[in-house]
C-alpha cells in the first residue's frame, strides 16, 4: 500500500539535464520560479495522460468541453466544485 502524500513538502528529483533546462527556462523568464515549472510540467503530463486514456488530445478536449456545458439540476448534488478542480487539473497551463 502506498504511503499518504505530506502535501506541505515533496522533492523532487531530476536529472541534471533536465534541471539545468527547467532553470534556464526560468531565467528566460518562462516560469516565475523552478517551483512554477515543476507544477507547470506536472500539469502538462497529466493532460498528456488523460489525453492517452481517453484517445487523443482532440477527444480529451471534447470530453472537457462537455463537462464544462453541462449544468446540473438544482434538485441534484452540486458536483460542479468538484469538476472544476477536475477540470483545472487537465487543461494545460496558459502560456504566457
Amino acid at each position: 500500500m502506498s504511503k499518504p502524500v505530506d502535501a506541505s513538502q515533496v522533492t523532487v528529483h531530476l536529472s541534471a539535464d533536465y534541471a539545468a533546462d527547467l532553470n534556464a527556462r526560468v531565467e528566460r523568464g518562462e516560469f516565475a520560479s523552478l517551483d512554477e515549472g515543476v507544477a507547470a510540467e506536472l500539469a502538462e503530463l497529466n493532460y498528456r495522460r488523460a489525453a492517452e486514456i481517453v484517445g487523443g488530445a482532440d477527444k480529451l478536449e471534447a470530453l472537457l468541453d462537455q463537462l464544462e456545458a453541462e449544468d446540473v439540476p438544482a434538485d441534484d448534488v452540486d458536483a460542479r466544485p468538484f469538476f472544476e478542480e477536475l477540470l483545472a487539473g487537465l487543461r494545460p497551463p496558459s502560456k504566457p
